[in-house]
């Protein structure tokens, strides 16, 4: 097997030296299936080579399309998940049979539990060798099935035509519904056969126009709306494809905008009608009752974001969603508005511009609505944020003093992303907090960071994680020192798994298993050829500016 290093080049792209041209015996159907990610933008691809996927990467060179070498393949599906959040692409993984596929299929359920796009592609048995039990290498007993019960969509394939066309219609499905990955088992011997397919078939097809909602409930809706006097909006991960047309409704309605983890920065944190995305708090859930329309767009209203919360409005709830099923969970809807946001969103401004003009009766008059003061409910949850936990709150707004603005965070499931950066962290546009709150995995920051880097090589990223998330996945600090990438690393150290220590004094366990022997963090830095830097909360500011100018991968330690 072959963990052979692919990558050449910059950071930013892939490079193809002179001598260095593929030799093709056939158009393979490997190929096929690359042709059409290539088509659709796709320049990226997260893996390690094995001795059944080699056909995936002949080609790779010469389409133009750069193989990130991971160290594990979990971090490979999560460095995908990072590239596919800032690129607007989804991430692509490829993986050999058996052990590399089922290795990354925590990055897979992520973007199942996230509602993010994510394409894997491994080799299977040969057609005719589904698992016989016979010794063979890398044998799994049904490895599309163990996916399927994961992902959105796997399917083992039995031609080149049929992969291509899996791609085509997962990309379509991307646009037009909700985000789940889709995973295609190739054969081993239709994977290096010739493709049954013309060139013009992996051609990127139209993907069409996002769908709009029905005319009777957007007027539903807008009259629900346009009704209020003290509406808000909750704002999803569905909500970012309404782009710009989402701040113009909020200042429209002069509504705030609070939105989930997956929707922080649908509006800049900064704006006057930004609540950030903190709906844990008890201040944002009070805050929330006391309105007489809740507009929710592109969201579940997870447990998972809300910790236990209520936050049933004293007026209507009219819930937009790609998907109607989501409509009807957790929160029940007065109104509902089935549609693609980029599509419903300008619906709604539309009706209710239109209906202004109108002067429609019982109408709260554009002109007449308040624009809201949200000092006061803005500093009470930053006051609550504190709260839970000072010490993260206070390394949190010194980090966030000294990173520029338009920096990419990525974070982990550690108490100082979802006690601290989550709140102190205010994201200028979406994406920027690279997190995932429903799946909640550790190991998830730095490979996240490492394929968001790639994918925007132009902006400043930072990883900011716990140390037990860290050494889930410390080993991609070795990929990130191969690629050159400046991208500083702070790891806060409380000594273990702090939340789960937590857990166990408030349920009067004697902690068990959670305090962890710590390494020299400084010292595994150098080893793996990246700068560490150690910090106190006196030296953290200074240690941070030292970081980000010193434009190679580093690591700040900080033991709290």
């Amino acid at each position: 097997m072959s963990n052979e290093n692919t990558v050449t080049g910059a950071p930013g792209g892939f490079e193809n030296p002179a001598g260095a041209a593929s030799s093709y015996p056939e158009r393979t159907t490997a190929r096929a299936v690359l042709e059409t990610l290539r088509g659709y933008g796709i320049d990226t691809v997260f893996g390690i080579p094995g001795t059944h996927s080699l056909e995936f990467y002949r080609p790779l060179r010469e389409l133009g399309i750069r193989p990130i070498t991971t160290r594990h393949e979990q971090g490979a599906s999560y460095g995908a998940d990072g590239w596919s959040q800032v690129r607007g692409l989804p991430g692509v993984v490829i993986t050999t049979s058996g052990p590399g596929l089922l290795n990354s299929l925590s990055g897979a359920a992520t973007a199942y539990a996230e509602s993010r796009p994510m394409i894997l592609l491994s080799p299977g048995r040969p057609v005719g060798h589904d698992f016989r039990d016979i010794g063979s290498l890398h044998e799994t007993k049904n490895p599309s099935a163990a996916v399927n019960a994961i992902v959105g969509v796997s399917r083992r394939v039995t031609s080149a035509a049929e992969a291509v066309t899996m791609i085509h219609d997962a990309m379509r499905d991307f646009a037009h519904s909700r985000p789940r990955p889709i995973h295609i088992e190739i054969p081993l011997d239709i994977l290096e056969a010739p493709a049954d397919v013309p060139e013009s078939a992996t051609a990127p097809r139209p993907l069409g126009e996002p769908a709009p909602a029905p005319e009777a409930d957007v007027v539903a809706a807008v009259e629900a709306l346009a009704a209020s006097e003290r509406p808000v909006i909750l704002a999803g991960g569905g909500s970012l494809a309404a782009g710009e047309h989402l701040l113009e409704l909020a200042e429209l309605l002069e509504a705030p905008v609070i939105t989930t983890t997956n929707g922080k920065g649908a509006i800049p944190e900064k704006h006057r009608l930004s609540l950030g995305a903190d709906l844990r708090l008890s201040t944002a859930h009070e805050f929330l009752r006391s309105r007489d329309a809740l507009l929710v767009i592109g969201s579940k209203v997870g447990e998972a974001e809300l910790w236990g919360g209520d936050i049933t409005p004293q007026g209507p709830v009219v819930r937009v969603d790609i998907m109607r099923d989501q409509m009807l969970c957790n929160l029940t809807p007065d109104v509902e508005v089935p549609g693609n946001s980029a599509a419903v969103v300008p619906q709604l401004l539309a009706g209710l511009r239109a209906r202004a003009d109108a002067g429609g009766p019982g109408d709260v008059a554009p002109s007449a609505r308040t624009a809201p003061d949200l000092r006061e409910v803005f500093d009470a949850m930053d006051e609550e944020g504190r709260t839970w936990a000072p010490e993260l709150a206070a390394l949190n707004e010194t980090i966030m003093d000294v990173v520029p603005d338009d920096t990419i965070l990525a974070g982990d499931s550690s108490q100082v992303t979802y006690m601290g950066s989550t709140t102190f962290f205010r994201a200028p546009v979406p994406h920027s907090l690279l997190y995932m709150g429903t799946y909640a995995t550790l190991g998830y920051g730095l490979p996240a960071a490492i394929g968001a880097k790639l994918a925007a090589p132009e902006r400043p990223v930072v990883c900011l994680v716990g140390d037990g998330a860290l050494m889930f996945s410390i080993q991609e600090l070795m990929t990130a020192v191969e690629l050159g990438l400046d991208l500083p690393v702070i790891c806060v150290d409380n000594g273990g798994y702090g939340e789960i220590r937590q857990n166990m004094v408030d349920r009067s366990i004697q902690p068990l298993g959670v305090d962890l022997v710590q390494p020299d963090w400084v010292r595994l830095a150098e080893g793996f050829g990246a700068t560490g830097l150690p910090a106190t909360m006196d030296t953290l500011a200074d240690t941070v500016r030292t970081a980000l100018e010193t434009k190679r991968t580093s690591l700040v330690h900080l033991k709290i």
